[in-house]
């Protein structure tokens, strides 16, 4: 396919609202990475087979991706070789006719939605608990949930999430107790408070919204974002890493 610079400006070029797009940036595991999460078309005739690419440029730094054909394209996080490591990131969508080239639509100088951390809806605090390790609430009017872990055993935030062991096995559990508390009520995820979360999902690949009626279904769509979580954080080999480290150290 001929170079994106080359394509002329056609009659008709349809410009898209940067409302439209949700970009989604990934600079975990020492990597960068985005996702097109969401391209909203809804009342945008474009034919399904339009080619979608992006072009990421930071500082100086340049790369194209193509995600695929507009009706089904790639929304898992592409990995960037050719960006640079510093500067602004701003993404440029644009719709291709694969045919001839021909540039249908576009969107300019769109920002990144962010990391959609986890940090942005869950929260840690120390709590009286008695011979409770640790409980889970769940805050509807703050859109987040709470942690709270017995003061007794870790005595602030930072101590406790610096416990592999303890992050590790439990933070799965509170993200699949808000999944299952959403999915018995997916209207919640329209409201405002709860953005931060939506955010969250899209980083993690949940495009859906869980049955409004069907159990089922509705476990299902809770499952797959504790998985998500896991995976993306490979919660289980980080618990393995944390185990040798100690058994070497018993060792030592």
């Amino acid at each position: 396919m001929p170079r994106l610079s080359a394509l002329s400006n056609p009659t008709g070029l349809i410009d898209i609202e940067k409302s439209r797009i949700t970009i989604i940036l990934d600079e975990s595991a020492k990597r960068l990475a985005f996702s097109l999460a969401r391209l909203d078309l809804s009342g945008i005739e474009v034919h399904p087979a339009v080619s979608v690419v992006v072009i990421v440029k930071r500082g100086n730094s340049e790369e194209r991706v193509y995600l695929g054909e507009v009706s089904d394209w790639n929304k898992g996080f592409v990995v960037l070789s050719e960006i640079a490591d510093e500067g602004t990131w701003l993404f440029r969508v644009l719709l291709v006719q694969a045919a001839d080239s021909l540039l249908v639509a576009a969107a300019e100088n769109i920002r990144p939605d962010g990391q959609g951390d986890t940090t942005s809806f869950i929260a840690l605090e120390p709590a009286e608990l008695g011979q409770r390790p640790w409980e889970i609430q769940i805050l509807e009017s703050d859109g987040r949930a709470i942690l709270r872990f017995n003061k007794d055993i870790y005595h602030s935030s930072v101590e406790a999430e610096a416990d592999k062991f303890f992050t590790g096995l439990i933070l799965p559990e509170v993200v699949r107790r808000l999944a299952e508390w959403l999915a018995r009520d997916p209207a919640k995820l329209s409201e405002s408070t709860w953005e931060d979360f939506k955010a969250w999902l899209l980083l993690h690949g949940i495009t859906d919204e869980p049955s409004e009626d069907n159990e089922e279904e509705q476990a299902d769509w809770s499952t797959r974002v504790t998985a998500a979580f896991c995976n993306r954080f490979k919660i289980a080999t980080q618990l393995l890493e944390a185990r040798k480290k100690e058994e070497k150290d018993e060792d030592s």
